[in-house]
């Protein structure tokens, strides 16, 4: 089992849990204006051309560095994290501007979604591996698409809908209803069904047993309810449901990543099966196919850092036997 390095309890490092009222109050606000704002474009800008999507995209991204220092904090704190001793400071606060610019680029992608057609989608983004999914289904048992929150999740999962995939997504809710909703609507329109994480186990060993395809994100935390596998040599909390359903149906699992090159256009892999490991204990199981997910994801992050999205607290939870230390 992963320890923490030098006895660090690492959720210290994103600051005090407790806010004064005044802070919390801007917080929510900040959240608010941000979501009205993404809402507004999301009327404003879906039918926006191509060209002027990613001048767009960028120029956002970029702004976001400057009008949420919270949020880059929580970006330097992970890349340190993962990369400290690897990497100079320079080469954090480049990949923390790469980042930006890459993820006001996936929303505008996003927001032109809906607007986009089949020919569009397939001409932006390039598929290898889609062979691994036919032999899954060939199977029976179904296929799990391993993936994480790299390159673009949402135009991968629009290019295996275009495809012909039962694909079934497994999403976390948002705070903002509007904004949940809005999320909802451009992903099915994209061909994909969606299930809320807090209704969709039974519903995805239902889908995989009919022979469908799950994606799955398994790169964020799980707070309680993961299990702490290392994560960039950091125990990490994280989701057992992939381990979980392939255990139970006996489903494949396709570790598949995108990035995005110079020109913009996606490059979606669907790698080989990972290997099912299964020593007849469930609680082993569960933790040796997680563990082994996570650094199969890891080495998808490694290869292009700048595409990650290092915003999210990754370290926030930890193992009981680090808490307060």
């Amino acid at each position: 089992m992963p320890v923490e390095r030098e006895g660090q309890d690492l959720s210290r490092l994103y600051g005090r849990e407790r806010r004064s009222g005044v802070y919390e109050w801007h917080r929510r606000l900040q959240t608010r204006l941000g979501n009205a704002i993404l809402l507004w474009m999301a009327r404003r800008y879906r039918s926006l051309p191509e060209r002027a999507g990613y001048r767009l995209g960028g120029a956002i991204g970029t702004a976001m560095r400057w009008l949420s220092p919270r949020h880059y904090r929580i970006v330097m704190t992970n890349l340190r994290l993962a990369f400290g001793e690897e990497k100079t400071e320079a080469e954090l606060r480049a990949i923390a501007q790469g980042c930006y610019r890459h993820l006001g680029k996936c929303l505008t992608e996003f927001i032109r979604l809906p607007g986009m057609t089949p020919e569009e989608i397939r001409r932006v983004t390039d598929l290898k591996g889609a062979e691994h999914i036919e032999a899954a289904l060939a199977r029976g048992n179904g296929a799990i698409i391993l993936t994480a929150h790299l390159g673009n999740w949402e135009l991968t999962g629009a290019r295996l809908a275009v495809e012909g995939y039962p694909l079934t997504v497994i999403a976390r809710p948002q705070r903002d209803t509007a904004l949940t909703e809005y999320i909802l609507r451009t992903r099915e329109a994209a061909g994909m069904r969606v299930l809320h994480r807090d209704f969709s186990v039974r519903r995805s060993l239902k889908a995989l047993r009919s022979n469908q395809v799950v994606g799955i994100l398994l790169d964020q935390n799980a707070g309680d309810d993961g299990i702490f596998v290392e994560f960039f040599g950091h125990p990490a909390s994280t989701a057992p449901g992939a381990a979980a359903f392939a255990l139970r149906t006996d489903a494949v699992v396709l570790p598949t990543h995108s990035w995005r090159n110079p020109d913009n256009r996606l490059s979606i892999v669907i790698e080989e099966p990972a290997p099912l490991i299964r020593a007849g204990d469930r609680d082993h199981d569960l933790l040796a196919n997680t563990a082994q997910y996570t650094k199969i994801i890891e080495s998808h992050i490694r290869a292009h850092p700048e595409q990650w999205f290092w915003l999210h607290k990754r370290w926030k939870s930890r193992p009981p036997a680090t808490r307060g230390t």
